[in-house]
């Protein structure tokens, strides 16, 4: 019997912006398909879309998709009252370093290469306490 809501309310939503297939494949091998549901984005338009439809726990934004974009999507999810609460993890490249912008807009940091178990178990703990919270 479908739970609808009631099971929205009780898995992690978890959107995805811009990561490579390598991220991609790690969690979803690593988050569980019946704890969590894992969309996918490329850009920011996409991101908003899905945002939109999903209202996502965490959000994951993976800067190899360009630094000013990736910060605009993590702006435009701070400003908007629907997602203050919602987890934001940047994942930032070599190149990147964390000076520059605004860290408090980031939950979580995550330097790649990383160790995608440990990325995944910060995202079960943190949207864990949001749900606790809520």
């Amino acid at each position: 019997m479908p739970l609808g809501e009631l099971e929205d309310e009780a898995m992690g939503k978890l959107l995805l912006v811009g990561a490579d297939t390598q991220v991609r494949a790690s969690l979803d091998d690593l988050m569980a398909t019946e704890d969590f549901k894992i969309e996918y984005a490329v850009s920011g338009f996409e991101a908003g879309i899905q945002a939109e439809s999903l209202h996502p726990d965490c959000v994951i934004v993976d800067f190899a998709m360009g630094r000013n974009e990736a910060l605009m999507i993590a702006q435009n999810l701070r400003r908007n009252k629907d997602y203050t609460d919602s987890v934001l993890i940047a994942l930032l490249s070599d190149e990147d370093n964390a000076s520059g912008f605004d860290r408090t807009l980031f939950n979580e940091t995550f330097r790649k290469p990383f160790d995608a178990a440990l990325l995944a178990e910060r995202i079960r703990t943190l949207v864990g306490r949001k749900k606790q919270i809520a």
